[in-house]
């Protein structure tokens, strides 16, 4: 039932699929009307008290800016499924929607996740059921609007270019193939919020090398193949890295275990334990050469001072002859003398072979802190090379 409805009781819709009116065509719209009216009367349908705009939304417009008080509508009770559905038809039927326009619409209809699709990820039922049902009621294939819908994978720039006809539609549709590389950037450890700016950089540069269907088909399928091809590359030398890496980790991890850890050092990470280690190499070294190291030289030091004087006496007596002191008077005993001399030589043996031990010792804990040393090197080396495999 069409009727004469007052202007301010008509609210414009959410879901217009047009976003832009041009201002020549409004302003002959606007003219038409002066002279004219409304040829054609508006569709909306009762929303909170008022009536909502659903279809024609230009004459909608444009009356209100010529001073129209009334407007002749078409009242129906639609859904808002059904809604949207009449005022994407009739902005196709008068194909007058810009290719982004068409596209937006399209998603905003079936609710589409435009982030998931470009992720690769299968759309849920609802989606794609939703959409050959729209297929059914639109004069346009369930194909062409899923490949309206995959131009909202370009960037902006790119979508702008399109909408200004700078750029063919069809060439659109075919770069928002490279959002297969979504998955090769993820696979290559490019983290998820860069990937798909470096996809939207590679759709630009592609675009503006090429000017037909066929250039950006072949220029994409080339930049897709090749990054497949960089990706298998760069996994062989990760695994080759890896592989080192793992040996390196396994040798360090050996020597550690060689030695007695404590328990809860045995059961802690790589790290506390090659730590542990090293704090336990250095204690040992330091004790051994600063302190048993110099109490073995001063104790030698000592019995070889005393040898040396009791030799000196046990001469001088055998020299003389004396069996009494000539300072003192005390009675000098040869025997006792020689006796002394002989427990002296045995001290200083017993002192040069625990030094020899004490030597053999220090060295076997700097061997082993050269060797904790020159394995955490080689495991750090791999380690740093497998992280910078990965970031190629």
């Amino acid at each position: 039932m069409i009727e004469e409805i007052p202007i301010e009781q008509l609210v414009p819709n959410t879901y217009n699929p047009r976003k832009h009116f041009d201002d020549a065509r409004m302003k002959e719209l606007e003219k038409s009307i002066k002279n004219q009216g409304i040829v054609t009367a508006i569709t909306v349908r009762p929303l909170d008290g008022n009536y909502e705009v659903v279809a024609g939304m230009r004459r909608y417009i444009a009356a209100k800016k010529v001073g129209l008080k009334t407007m002749p509508s078409l009242i129906k009770t639609l859904t808002d499924e059904e809604a949207k559905l009449l005022s994407i038809t009739e902005n196709l039927e008068r194909a007058d929607l810009t290719p982004m326009e068409e596209a937006a619409s399209y998603a905003d209809y079936l609710g589409w996740d435009e982030q998931s699709h470009f992720e690769g990820k299968r759309p849920p039922q609802k989606t794609s059921a939703g959409l050959q049902m729209l297929a059914s009621k639109l004069p346009i294939s369930e194909r062409t609007i899923s490949n309206r819908l995959t131009l909202l994978h370009l960037p902006e720039t790119l979508q702008t270019a399109i909408d200004q006809k700078a750029i063919l539609m069809i060439v659109g549709e075919v770069l928002s193939r490279l959002r297969e590389l979504w998955s090769v950037y993820k696979e290559s450890g490019v983290p998820e919020d860069e990937i798909r700016p470096k996809i939207h950089r590679v759709m630009e540069l592609i675009s503006s090398q090429v000017n037909t269907e066929e250039q950006a088909r072949d220029r994409v399928n080339a930049r897709i193949r090749t990054e497949q091809e960089n990706l298998t590359r760069r996994s062989s030398q990760v695994d080759s890295v890896q592989k080192k890496f793992d040996q390196a980790e396994q040798a360090l991890l050996a020597y550690i275990h060689s030695h007695d850890l404590p328990e809860n050092v045995a059961v802690g990470s790589l790290q506390e334990k090659s730590n542990w280690l090293q704090l336990h190499v250095d204690s040992n070294i330091k004790q051994l050469s600063d302190e048993n190291l110099q109490r073995i030289s001063n104790d030698r030091a000592n019995a070889t001072a005393q040898h040396d004087r009791y030799s000196m006496n046990l001469e001088y007596v055998k020299q003389i002859v004396l069996d009494t002191c000539p300072h003192c008077g005390a009675g000098v005993n040869i025997q006792n003398l020689q006796k002394r001399i002989d427990e002296l030589v045995g001290e200083i043996k017993a002192l040069n072979e625990e030094e020899g031990e004490t030597g053999a010792e220090l060295k076997t804990w700097r061997d082993a802190k050269k060797k904790l040393e020159d394995l955490l090197r080689e495991y750090r080396s791999q380690e740093r090379t497998l992280e910078a495999a990965k970031r190629v």
